[in-house]
């Protein structure tokens, strides 16, 4: 033990008389990485209504009340849509979520206020996404309240936390925005819990409450099952429900889950159904 002790003082002992030879003050620092991050500006940001429009193409524009009013139709190329319009408010915060499993934020003041008669921002250039990644949907909110849910080709559903999503450094980018794989059949932002009608390939619609899901904090969940799918068959989309657009709904209403659905009448099959 001695013999040990000794070796130790030798050696500090060394390394002490290295250190006042050769020591010299650090010349560079330390930089930890925090992920991809966004400036804040240093200047008071001016609050204000503002209309949020999200095309199919990933094309997005802010337009102030006052211009919507005297605005004309949508300038879109061609086979684009608007599929999204919120009205918020500039400081809002923006979540362009993608085919590649990612979520990029922005703030709805690091865009220039337009008109609708311009095609308006391209979100894969502007926001510097990978190659090939193109945006899937949009939430806009200002204090992260409310779910997202995704709803899965194999009739799964997940309801997210849309605080998960929210980060205490100004984080650009964040991976693992949801589970990736299953084919995603679409997305939906809401502040509450509603009804929402579920459509498969195979014809059948399916009336279910958010509040039978339970809702998850963990991003990439799988969800749960919610819509049982037929082999060959698939969930192709979702739409909150509009009360009194059916005659029956309860038709479509079921007291456990997972469940087929039911194939429309010859009426409600006249009735036309878009998706995002």
């Amino acid at each position: 033990l001695a013999s040990k002790d000794l070796q130790k003082k030798l050696i500090i002992s060394e390394l002490k008389e290295i250190a006042e030879k050769y020591g010299e003050p650090r010349k560079s620092i330390i930089l930890y990485d925090k992920g991809e991050e966004y400036q804040e500006s240093g200047e008071d940001i001016p609050d204000y209504p503002v209309n949020y429009f999200f095309t199919s193409e990933g094309y997005f524009k802010k337009v102030t009340p006052a211009s919507l009013r005297m605005s004309g139709e949508h300038k879109l190329k061609e086979g684009d849509r608007v599929i999204t319009h919120i009205e918020s408010q500039n400081t809002a915060e923006l979540l362009f979520f993608t085919n590649k499993a990612q979520v990029y934020k922005a703030h709805g003041y690091d865009f220039e206020d337009t008109k609708v008669s311009v095609l308006g921002d391209y979100i894969p250039a502007k926001l510097g996404m990978d190659e090939g990644e193109t945006t899937v949907f949009m939430a806009v909110t200002t204090d992260f309240s409310g779910f997202v849910l995704f709803f899965f080709e194999n009739g799964k559903v997940a309801k997210v936390e849309l605080s998960s999503y929210a980060t205490k450094t100004n984080r650009k980018k964040l991976i693992g925005a949801y589970y990736d794989g299953m084919p995603l059949a679409c997305m939906a932002h809401i502040t509450e819990d509603k009804e929402f009608m579920l459509f498969s390939s195979n014809g059948r619609r399916l009336l279910v409450h958010t509040g039978a899901i339970a809702a998850k904090t963990t991003k990439n969940t799988q969800g749960v099952a919610v819509m049982t799918q037929k082999k060959g068959h698939r969930l192709v989309g979702a739409h909150e429900y509009i009360e009194g657009s059916l005659e029956k709904p309860h038709r479509y209403r079921t007291k456990t889950l997972p469940a087929a659905g039911q194939l429309p009448t010859a009426d409600e099959q006249g009735q036309q159904i878009t998706f995002n």
